[in-house]
């Protein structure tokens, strides 16, 4: 069995026992390893340390049932072996910023970063390489023309986009040659709406002309971590869970605008080519 199937039965173990008092060293034995092997591991594979995993993945659950059950928060931090309501608030508002209290009056999970529960997929597709070791990168503006739509997180919605955009390309005055194709999105933080605002956009010199059925955006410079995807486009989902549940809380970086880009260069080969790489960008501060 590969390091990788044995982490994965790890992360297995830790989900059946999120609710008990489990350690480090119980999860190793699980796994069949020594705890000092395991805890390098583990590390090295999933990106988070065995303790820092199981108590993402408790707040992470503790945080649905705040939205999703009637229990009191001291019984919800009891049964996710926190063992005051104190102890729970501080490690709560240490992983979203908010107390739980908040969380259940305002009745909304949707600006809080969960540590998702991991698949095997996704533990396959973040040891492909060092495609998600970023680079720091600033960015001049960037003038877009494109088409946009509010999509919930849609894959095939943002396709269409893309696809919907090839066929209006040749209508876009002042583009970059060679075409410089982007897919934007947009994050409104004031409404109170699910979704997001993509724009399947063409790069272009200036926005003095735009078709009737198109709209230019034009993004201001900006700091960026720079990563690779490599896949599918498919899977693009699982490179920006670990971006936001990986790195970015270990990063010591902050978002610096709600939105980010994904940026179809020369080595982008089609939706579906396991080989074909996009570039990812995440304005930071």
């Amino acid at each position: 069995m590969s390091n990788l199937e044995s982490m994965y039965q790890a992360v297995q173990f830790i989900e059946r026992h999120l609710k008990e008092p489990i350690s480090v060293q119980d999860v190793a034995d699980a796994a069949g390893y020594s705890l000092y092997h395991f805890s390098r591991t583990f590390n090295r594979v999933i990106g988070h340390s065995p303790y820092d995993y199981i108590m993402r993945r408790r707040l992470s659950e503790s945080a649905r049932e705040l939205i999703e059950s009637g229990k009191l928060i001291i019984d919800i931090a009891l049964e996710y072996q926190f063992n005051n309501p104190e102890t729970y608030t501080r490690a709560f508002r240490s992983m979203f910023g908010v107390p739980p209290n908040q969380v259940r009056r305002n009745k909304s999970l949707s600006n809080l970063i969960f540590k998702s529960r991991l698949t095997l997929e996704y533990i396959q597709h973040i040891n492909q390489g060092d495609y998600l070791k970023p680079k720091f990168v600033e960015r001049g503006a960037i003038h877009l023309v494109g088409m946009a739509s509010l999509v919930k997180d849609q894959a095939e919605a943002r396709a269409e986009l893309q696809e919907k955009l090839g066929h209006e390309v040749e209508s876009i005055a002042n583009r970059l040659r060679p075409e410089r194709y982007y897919g934007v999105s947009f994050f409104p933080q004031t409404w109170e709406m699910e979704g997001f605002f993509y724009l399947a956009g063409v790069e272009v010199a200036l926005l003095d002309v735009i078709p009737p059925v198109l709209v230019g955006k034009t993004i201001p410079p900006l700091k960026y971590a720079h990563f690779i995807h490599k896949g599918p486009s498919q899977n693009v989902g699982m490179t920006f869970d670990y971006i936001y549940q990986t790195w970015l809380p270990k990063s010591g970086n902050t978002l610096a605008a709600p939105l980010e880009i994904e940026f179809y260069g020369e080595r982008y080969h089609g939706m579906d080519d396991p080989d074909s790489e996009s570039e990812i960008l995440i304005p930071i501060c």
